[in-house]
């Protein structure tokens, strides 16, 4: 597959629970799983009699709030936690900002943005990705969640009676501003979920508590990310659609949308992919070249889909970093095993539903790599970098994708490190075991 890639146009299909790539990549983070691959095609079916109908819950009341690294602040010990939480990735704030809706710098933001009511930007985003990714549930945001509460409790008899058997509870623990990674005296537009599923009948939760979040792959400094209030709502914007991706592919994955497509005889059109994922995750081990100063970040209940590699203590290495995705190929998920050319096109109608400007995805010859790898660069969403994106088949069902992404300063960049990503990619391997 050579020159400038074709697809096609938004279809329905069903996708895998992992994010695309680079639509995850602009938070370093992340996504544990949120994780990233490529969608997987399957054929289509007539559209099934009865839908399982989910009400949406959502609370975005919190306070706005800043987290903001400068040099001249200390960074302690390391990268900390994000105000996100979860997998989102890292970011560098101090412990005590992580609770204050009261700082100076939070108050700047709030006043900046006034009333915004967020709820209805979450929903949207939401219903888009489920609308989008599967034609086996409906899901239904009220214009008045409070309709459904009895004080801080969810009315479940009111859910049931009004025909919704399951709920899903959302709520926003972070809104804002932040400095993201090693990205120091900027901020990004950011958003972080938490989120609950419920059995209407009982009132229990369905599994564990699940949290995604994301960020506006724009970095502004202090004055304009907090004076300027359209560009905020836009950035959040961003950052929501982003995240929605991930709180999706999450309830696939810890396999909530199974367990409730199959009471409802859908079980067979939903496959328990949370079972598929820990299945395979057993029979891949990275074995990481790492170049000199490179460093694997290894973030807390990470996904082993996902690693993320990064220059440390080097100034101009905090605009680029390298993040190595496994993926799988599998029937069951509708994707032909051994077929790059088919993941790359799914890959790439992926990213664009993620705000990529896919018409700039072109093959790349820059960096000396095994030819067994098939390279190609894309442009950064508001044109916040390029990445470079190394696609390569291993023993089936695998695909190993290195993500090399530049937050700006991309030829300087490329030159300076070139030698270093050619290293970490053609002597790195993933170890697939039987």
């Amino acid at each position: 597959m050579t020159g400038q890639l074709v697809w096609r146009k938004r279809t329905r299909r069903f996708k895998s629970w992992t994010c695309s790539v680079v639509a995850c990549a602009l938070v370093v983070l992340c996504t544990g799983s949120s994780g990233r691959g490529a969608p997987q095609e399957k054929q289509e079916a007539a559209p099934p009699a009865n839908k399982v109908r989910v009400l949406l819950l959502t609370d975005a009341s919190k306070l706005l709030t800043v987290h903001y690294m400068t040099k001249g602040r200390a960074i302690r010990d390391a990268l900390m936690t994000s105000p996100l939480t979860g997998g989102v990735g890292s970011i560098i704030v101090e412990a005590a900002e992580t609770k204050h809706e009261t700082s100076k710098e939070s108050k700047i933001l709030q006043k900046t943005v006034g009333e915004f009511n967020r709820l209805p930007v979450i929903d949207a985003a939401i219903a888009a990705v489920f609308k989008e990714r599967t034609q086996y549930f409906e899901l239904v945001a009220p214009p008045d969640p409070s309709a459904y509460m009895t004080g801080k409790d969810i009315n479940f008899n009111k859910a049931q009676a009004d025909g919704y058997p399951y709920v899903l509870s959302v709520k926003e623990n972070f809104a804002g501003e932040a400095t993201v990674a090693a990205a120091l005296d900027t901020l990004s537009a950011g958003s972080g979920l938490e989120f609950k599923v419920y059995d209407a009948a009982t009132g229990k939760e369905m599994g564990k508590t699940g949290r995604a979040g994301g960020f506006s792959p724009r970095k502004l400094e202090f004055d304009p990310a907090t004076s300027d209030r359209n560009g905020f709502v836009n950035d959040y914007g961003v950052a929501v659609g982003s995240e929605c991706g991930q709180l999706y592919g999450l309830l696939n994955k810890q396999g909530h949308l199974h367990a409730m497509a199959e009471a409802h005889g859908l079980g067979e059109e939903v496959p328990d992919l949370g079972a598929i994922m820990a299945k395979y995750e057993k029979r891949f081990d990275y074995d990481f070249k790492l170049a000199k100063g490179w460093h694997h970040i290894k973030i807390a209940k990470a996904s082993r889909y996902s690693a993320n590699l990064q220059k440390l203590w080097d100034k101009e290495a905090r605009y680029v970093r390298i993040v190595v995705t496994v993926d799988l190929m599998l029937p069951e998920l509708g994707q032909k095993p051994g077929d790059l050319d088919q993941y790359m096109r799914l890959f790439f109608e992926h990213v664009q539903e993620a705000g990529y400007p896919t018409d700039t995805a072109t093959a790349f010859k820059g960096l000396t790599l095994d030819p067994a790898y098939t390279v190609y660069t894309i442009d950064r969403p508001q044109g916040t970098g390029k990445e470079i994106l190394a696609f390569r088949l291993l023993d089936a069902p695998f695909v190993v994708i290195y993500d090399v992404i530049f937050d700006q300063d991309f030829d300087n960049l490329l030159a300076r490190y070139n030698s270093d990503f050619q290293e970490i990619i053609n002597e790195s391997r993933i170890k697939v075991k039987d």
